[in-house]
């Protein structure tokens, strides 16, 4: 017989209203997703309306924590970078000590101090204010390079190679140059004081207003340097070479400028007072206004050189050449001029109180208006020269020859004559 299958009954029908019940929460689970992001959508734009609407306080709060998330940001990467940055230019560093090579490179501010770099290549190498105290760079070659605000202080730099170099405001203070190349090198308001510049080139370099106190420039070639403004006091420069240099306004208290050449050199208002300038080449050099107080300049040649209102009171100027020389309104008083040649030199107006003339040649020398009051001409030579409203009293013209001075005006009140008499 065939087996039929047993009906199984539930425990509990289920009526219509929980059968309609479990539907409608079949549907709400179903819907909950979509009400969900459609309440999130609503949250939000309530917000936006607030902020919005109020764009005081809260826009104001959220931007300043946005800008305190960013300045942390930021201020984190700056020192990430920083280091990155002091990484590379380390490991530069020591490869160009290694090397000792590095063309065209950044080495700004890396720290090179006592470091051996003799013949180093360093060619247009960036060294702005880079450390090189006491480095060791003999015959390093350094062309063209840029050390601006670089301290080489006590560097070795013999026979270094630094033409065209940037080396405005670099501190060489104490520094061995020594026959090294600065070839239209740069060192406006460089720091030199005491340094040695022996037989160094510095033709076309730019020195102004750099700082020399005390610098050893011997035989060194200046040759159309620009050097106005630049402290050269007590400043070495025997048979320096400083022709056609511009050494306007420069100071050079009691330098040593002995057999230097300077000719048509500019000294406009220079400051010369107990300089030694004695055997030295001043042709066509202009020292207007200049003052030379005191200074030596015993056998210089200064032909054709213009000392207009130069100061050169108490100067030694005996056997100096001023042939031709203009020194209108200059102050020579107290002056030694003995044999000094001041042919065809003008001097109108000057001062020469008290000046000691002897046996100097005045030969055509213009002397208009000049004040030689108590100045000693024992035979010196004034002939055809012009006397012309000169104050000659009390000057000693003993021996002195006058044929075919013009002495129309002038005062010889007190003055002992060519014979010896005293005038009335």
């Amino acid at each position: 017989m065939p087996q039929t299958k047993a009906k199984v009954y539930p425990l509990f029908a289920e009526s219509s209203e929980a059968i309609n019940s479990k539907q409608s929460l079949t549907q709400l689970a179903q819907a909950q997703p979509e009400r969900r992001h459609h309440r999130l959508k609503l949250v939000s734009s309530i917000l936006v309306s607030i902020v919005a609407a109020s764009g005081g306080f809260a826009v104001w709060q959220s931007s300043r924590s946005g800008q305190d998330l960013g300045d942390r940001f930021l201020t984190q990467k700056f020192v990430e970078d920083r280091a990155t940055e002091q990484f590379k230019l380390e490991s530069l560093r020591q490869q160009t000590l290694d090397t000792k090579q590095c063309v065209e490179c950044n080495l700004s501010r890396a720290n090179f101090r006592d470091a051996n770099l003799r013949s180093a290549y360093l060619w247009k190498a960036n060294l702005s204010g880079a450390d090189l105290q006491d480095a060791y760079l003999e015959s390093a070659d350094l062309r063209g390079a840029n050390l601006v605000g670089a301290d080489l202080s006590y560097a070795l730099l013999k026979l270094a190679n630094l033409g065209y170099a940037n080396l405005s405001q670099a501190r060489l203070s104490h520094g061995d140059l020594t026959q090294a190349n600065l070839w239209q090198v740069n060192l406006k308001t460089a720091h030199l004081q005491q340094a040695n510049l022996t037989e160094t080139d510095l033709r076309g370099a730019v020195l102004h207003q750099a700082d020399l106190q005390g610098a050893n420039l011997s035989q060194a070639n200046l040759d159309s340097a620009q050097v106005s403004g630049a402290d050269l006091t007590g400043a070495k420069l025997t048979q320096a070479n400083l022709q056609r240099a511009n050494l306007e306004r420069s100071k050079l208290i009691q330098a040593d400028l002995t057999g230097a050449n300077l000719q048509k050199a500019n000294l406009g208002s220079a400051q010369l007072m107990q300089a030694n300038l004695s055997a030295a080449q001043l042709n066509e050099v202009v020292l207007w206004v200049a003052n030379l107080e005191q200074a030596n300049l015993e056998k210089v040649s200064l032909q054709r050189a213009r000392l207009g209102y130069a100061k050169l009171t108490q100067a030694n100027l005996a056997g100096a050449n001023l042939t031709d020389a203009v020194l209108e309104g200059a102050n020579l008083e107290d002056a030694n001029l003995e044999e000094a040649d001041l042919s065809g030199a003008k001097l109108e107006r000057s001062i020469l109180i008290g000046a000691f003339l002897k046996s100097a040649n005045l030969r055509e020398a213009n002397l208009q208006e000049a004040d030689l009051r108590g100045a000693y001409l024992g035979s010196a030579n004034l002939r055809s020269a012009s006397l012309q409203g000169a104050n000659l009293r009390g000057a000693n013209l003993k021996g002195a020859s006058l044929k075919g001075a013009n002495l129309r005006e002038a005062n010889l009140t007190g003055a002992i004559l060519p014979n010896g008499k005293i005038a009335p």
